[in-house]
């Protein structure tokens, strides 16, 4: 989730994984262009227990609109889940495991582009 401006004017990447060797991946492909903080645990990153990770783009979404959202998920074979992940955490792109980090920095590029689209259509 990109949350505005970090250390020497890149923008901030909140990641969570409950995978350590994701997040470690996430991490390195990410960080010459973001200022990443990372948490292997949703209640961690947001404070609140009990929440899955969709429950958690869903209640970001809630609480900082601005967010960029993407959702990183291994599950292929559930479309409807998919789309109701669209639908409840109001992502701005998704994209499905295995990822490499050529896909990766092109998603969180197309999200951004997507956020800036819906808040020029909401304003």
């Amino acid at each position: 989730m990109l949350r505005g401006t970090g250390e020497g004017g890149r923008p901030s990447l909140l990641l969570v994984d409950d995978e350590p060797d994701i997040l470690d991946f996430l991490e390195r492909a990410l960080r010459r262009s973001y200022q990443v903080t990372r948490f292997s645990d949703p209640v961690a990153a947001l404070g609140a227990p009990g929440l899955s990770g969709l429950e958690l783009l869903a209640a970001v979404a809630d609480l900082q609109p601005d967010t960029v959202r993407v959702l990183i998920s291994g599950f292929t074979d559930d479309v409807p889940e998919i789309a109701h992940a669209l639908t409840l955490a109001r992502i701005h792109n998704f994209v499905l495991k295995p990822i490499d980090s050529v896909q990766l920095v092109e998603a969180i590029a197309t999200a951004t582009r997507r956020a800036g689209q819906r808040d020029h259509v909401t304003k």
